[in-house]
């Protein structure tokens, strides 16, 4: 087997060091172009195209903006984002055409609700100040590590909030008021009989499952099958029984929505002991949704 010569040698060695070095030289300074257009754009765009029209949603329908809200605006060119979204929940999720040690650069603009005027957003990332800190201050939050305990207490300011008027004069409800339950008894066959007794009010805010129905043909008659859905949801979530339905549909598929009040089959595949939203078709205040 030939030898190399020393120079060689060091080439040989040298070559793909110097190939990796300039690599990571060039991977960083795309980076940090790409935060600089971030940190220009962001100056005079985040609050109008994203975090307005999120405080506008609360305005109009008093619960946070999640995933199914409204559409965001595509990403912009040369604005150094990769991708954003609403995430569930109601933190929006900015990706940026960057990488710091090998991870993508993601901001989180976490709402802050401190009464029922609604939401302020507070940028938070797991990032160095020092690397983020011209667009993203953490002026509330000083770590992703806070975001939970912030839903909580959003939750617990919604939770006390008083219903308000809209301009066209509907009262639309805090998204921590009371809605209603199947408080579903030892035996689900008792449910044949009680109806809407078996409705009781609790928060919004908790989750539970929904309470869905469709109808099936049997024969010459027809039967109401019930199965919740296979997620929790905090009924404050949903801001029409239509956005209800819509959970049920996509839990089983065509045909299903949300159980009314008046009609809950004691052959319905509910767990005994437990709670699911219903929709309560004689008292509309007592739901979480309009």
């Amino acid at each position: 087997m030939p030898r190399l010569p020393g120079w060689g040698l060091l080439l040989a060695i040298g070559m793909p060091l110097l190939v990796l070095l300039a690599w990571n030289r060039l991977g960083g300074e795309t980076s940090r172009i790409q935060l600089d257009r971030y940190a220009d754009w962001s100056s005079g765009h985040v609050t109008p195209q994203l975090l307005y029209p999120m405080q506008q949603h609360f305005r109009k329908n008093r619960t946070l903006a999640g995933p199914d809200s409204f559409a965001l605006p595509p990403v912009p060119a040369k604005s150094g984002v990769k991708a954003w979204s609403l995430q569930p929940d109601a933190v929006l999720r900015v990706e940026l055409e960057a990488k710091e040690g090998g991870k993508p650069v993601v901001l989180r603009y976490v709402p802050v609700v401190k009464s029922a005027n609604g939401p302020f957003y507070d940028c938070v990332s797991d990032l160095p100040r020092a690397l983020v800190g011209r667009f993203c201050r953490s002026e509330w939050l000083q770590s992703e590590a806070e975001i939970p305990a912030q839903l909580e207490a959003n939750a617990r300011v919604l939770e006390s909030a008083p219903a308000v008027a809209t301009s066209s004069g509907a009262t639309v409800r805090a998204a921590g008021a009371i809605g209603s339950v199947i408080a579903v008894p030892a035996r689900t066959s008792d449910l044949d009989r009680c109806g809407s007794q078996c409705l009781k009010l609790q928060r919004c805010v908790t989750p539970r499952p929904l309470a869905c129905s469709r109808t099936v043909p049997e024969g010459n008659t027809r039967r109401q099958e019930v199965a919740a859905t296979r997620d929790d949801f905090r009924g404050s979530s949903f801001a029409t029984r239509e956005d209800a339905d819509r959970a049920c549909v996509e839990s089983h598929g065509d045909g299903w929505h949300v159980v009314t009040a008046g009609s809950i089959p004691g052959a319905a595949r509910l767990t005994s002991g437990n709670e699911y939203w219903a929709h309560d078709e004689l008292r509309a205040e007592n739901n979480c949704w309009r």
